[in-house]
């Protein structure tokens, strides 16, 4: 073992977080090596301690599709490269179905409903209204919507919102059409209008170089330093898509890299008073045991695929993400409102059963 990377371990057991330059060493080291298996057993026992052994299930619903003219590279949306041709608008009826479908169980902690970087203000309102109303109190409701002002995220929060996820994704500006400081005015809009706020490492590709890993890595923590802690955080691979630049799996990285990453973020945000929760994207069982403890089901149209619904062609379905869960060897499921359920043997038979 390298003792330098045992060092770095060693610290961040104790609750220091790396330096930059000690991240760039991590971020290069072989994601099979025996220096990456122990930073990924690390930050798991670290995440696992100080949340009592607990995760955290999301769903996520895509409401809305058309050729997107922030034309992202990596986008089944991208308008210069979808086979989505048409502007398809999720009915509002179905959308609160989707949703309490996802709600059924009563164990979902939060519910993202997902839009285009251009939306319809007005529908997205009377969604957020309408989805409040129809799922339990414990499921938080969160928006993933374009960019967006103050005023607009106070509406939505007055409906019934929660909180947003927003990212200024690795490569904003280069290989989107979106200035970056357009994508930093929504996370500080948002946190203005008192929502929580979540942020991602994203979208990682064979490609992405270390420097912007990390450099994503150190801005999300100093987000959470300047406005307080996230509701979540984690990290996403970029797909494949067909149609793509980044067609082919040599774009991709693999599931062992994305866990080392996302241990790598745990180290990184060691010393926040509470850590967010951990979200993996795509996910797997990997990530899992390294740090990772939120993961989302979805439904609806999704920028990583091409069919018109994901949910049984590339996004899980609740009970598929409560069974990785289970596997993984977590021991409770967390609410949104706190409340804490256990993970039992005979919660998986019944919730399997209903």
């Amino acid at each position: 073992m390298d003792q330098k990377i045992t060092g770095i371990i060693a610290r961040a057991q104790e609750g220091k977080a790396p330096t930059y330059e000690e991240v760039m060493e991590l971020l290069a080291l072989d994601e099979a090596s025996p220096e990456a298996t122990a930073v990924r057993g690390a930050a798991n026992d670290l995440v696992r301690a100080k949340t009592g052994n607990a995760c955290a299930m999301w769903g996520q619903i895509g409401i809305d599709v058309y050729p997107c003219e922030a034309d992202c590279q990596f986008c089944s949306f991208a308008k210069s490269t979808t086979c989505f041709t048409e502007h398809v608008t999720m009915p509002i009826d179905e959308v609160v179905k989707r949703a309490k479908d996802f709600t059924k169980g009563g164990d979902l902690y939060g519910l993202w409903l997902m839009c285009m970087n251009s939306y319809d203000g007005d529908y997205f309102l009377e969604v957020v209204k309408a989805v409040r109303a129809a799922i339990p109190p414990q499921t938080m409701l969160f928006s993933n919507i374009g960019d967006t002002d103050v005023e607009y995220f106070e509406k939505l929060k007055a409906a019934g919102l929660d909180g947003a996820y927003h990212v200024k994704r690795i490569g904003e500006g280069e290989l989107t059409k979106i200035a970056p400081e357009r994508r930093e005015a929504t996370i500080a809009a948002a946190h203005e209008a008192g929502l929580q706020v979540q942020d991602c490492c994203e979208p990682i590709g064979a490609e992405t170089p270390n420097e912007a890993i990390a450099t994503r890595l150190f801005e999300i923590k100093q987000r959470d330093d300047d406005y307080g802690v996230y509701n979540g955080s984690g990290v996403m691979k970029r797909n494949s898509v067909p149609g793509t630049r980044y067609e082919g799996l040599q774009n991709e990285i693999t599931d062992m890299r994305l866990a080392l990453i996302g241990a790598i973020q745990v180290f990184v945000m060691v010393e926040q008073s509470k850590m967010p929760w951990f979200a993996i994207h795509e996910p797997n069982s990997v990530s899992l045991l390294s740090g990772g403890n939120s993961i989302c089901a979805e439904t609806g149209f999704n920028p990583r695929d091409t069919a018109e619904d994901t949910a049984g062609n590339h996004g899980l379905d609740v009970p598929a993400v409560r069974q990785m869960f289970y596997q993984a060897g977590f021991k409770t499921l967390v609410c949104g409102d706190g409340t804490r359920i256990e993970l039992t043997p005979e919660y998986m038979e019944a919730k399997l059963a209903e």
